[in-house]
């Protein structure tokens, strides 16, 4: 018989959240437009600029994430389920 630990469920339990982080960060990109189109002064050059650093941002907040899962994934089980305290002084 085996037991189940944390690390040996299946993969759909780690996917949840990934599609709930990509859906927000969608989701804010979209409203960003959205808000940027229902300006009636605003070309489509004007609304290009936004949405185009939207997408930095995105990207920036989604390799930041990526590396501190990694980062966390790579320390021994007992490191990795501890709080973090933040940056020590």
């Amino acid at each position: 018989m085996t037991q189940m630990t944390p690390n040996t469920g299946s993969k759909r339990s780690h996917r949840a959240p990934r599609l709930l982080f990509a859906g927000l960060l969608f989701a804010g990109l979209l409203m960003l437009v959205a808000r940027t189109a229902s300006r009636p002064d605003v070309s489509l050059g004007e609304m290009l600029f936004p949405a185009i650093g939207g997408l930095v941002v995105l990207a920036a907040i989604a390799v930041i994430v990526r590396q501190d899962r990694r980062e966390r994934d790579a320390l021994p089980p007992a490191q990795r389920d501890r709080q973090d305290h933040g940056t020590p002084n």
